[in-house]
């Protein structure tokens, strides 16, 4: 008997992996054009919309990721879910009903933040209580209801999914689960535990925003500043790059060493060193600044 079940995931992985690219592709275009147009109200244009389509990527990333690794496991000890840093462990007792949830006799509201891939959220409905939803499609959604609340998954093969719920729910559990919610901001809240990961999260970021202050301040009274090329020069709105640059190299290195914090072992080394990376690199792009500005 196949315990593991997985949710829809072709069509979700196509639609994120395509609009992460997408817009990595276009952020790319147009902060390439910031750094390329001389004209300071062009720069500061292309470089506003590059940012805004940077902005989703983080999200994006963690629910490509999230699914990816999604899984739900059906044992006679309870049920276990598995999306991203989200993990439910619902011993079998705790399971006091599952059905499809087109079978409700009612519309189910589903989350305001979802697409293809990604059907997550909570939602209070009158004729259940709260509902959260941990699926990756519509078509699928399988209700699990819990005395605190009920869960909205989206096993692929549904029909195996509660026929294997029937068995084991008949066969009865030897040893149940031990309830178990884990949601991302507590692994978050672990790494904020740890004393050396504070160091070079808060140092990095308070470097950033000293490079951020001094390039604003800069900036009004600045004309042409030495640029790339030996002799060229540039409007002083280009200096904005600088910061930009950081702000990006500190938010992938903070997700990067997130994710190898997690595992843990030798590659807590290298989450380490990754945070530490940023505040080096937010070390020597503030000193760039102040050599171009002065």
């Amino acid at each position: 008997m196949d315990n593991d079940f997985y949710p829809p995931r072709k069509f979700g992985l196509l639609f994120q992996g395509g609009l992460v690219l997408l817009l990595l592709a276009a952020g790319a275009y147009f902060f390439y054009r910031a750094t390329q147009d001389p004209s300071g109200v062009n720069f500061l244009l292309d470089m506003l919309i590059a940012l805004v389509l940077f902005a989703p990527l983080p999200l994006l990333g963690y629910r490509l990721y999230a699914l990816v690794n999604a899984l739900y496991i059906l044992r006679r000890e309870g049920l276990m879910i598995r999306w991203g840093l989200r993990r439910e462990d619902i011993p079998l007792s705790s399971i006091e009903w599952m059905r499809p949830a087109a079978e409700v006799g009612f519309r189910l509201p589903l989350p305001w933040l979802r697409w293809p891939g990604a059907i997550l959220g909570r939602r209070m409905v009158s004729e259940l209580g709260p509902v959260e939803f941990i699926g990756s499609d519509i078509k699928h959604l399988i209700l699990v209801a819990t005395p605190g609340r009920v869960f909205a998954l989206s096993p692929e093969n549904a029909k195996a999914f509660m026929a294997t719920y029937r068995q084991v729910n008949e066969l009865g559990s030897l040893v149940p689960l031990t309830a178990q919610s884990v949601y991302p901001r507590v692994f978050i809240g672990r790494v904020w535990e740890d004393r050396l990961s504070r160091i070079f999260i808060i140092g990095s970021f308070l470097i950033g925003l000293i490079l951020l202050a001094a390039v604003a301040i800069a900036i009004p009274s600045l004309g042409e500043i030495a640029w790339v090329e030996p002799g060229s020069t540039a409007p002083g709105e280009r200096l904005l790059l600088l910061p930009i640059l950081n702000g990006l190299i500190w938010l992938i290195n903070l997700g990067a060493g997130t994710f190898l914090y997690r595992r843990g072992g030798n590659l807590r080394i290298a989450a380490y060193l990754l945070w530490g990376t940023s505040a080096l690199t937010g070390m020597l792009l503030l000193v760039g600044s102040i050599l171009l500005i002065f």
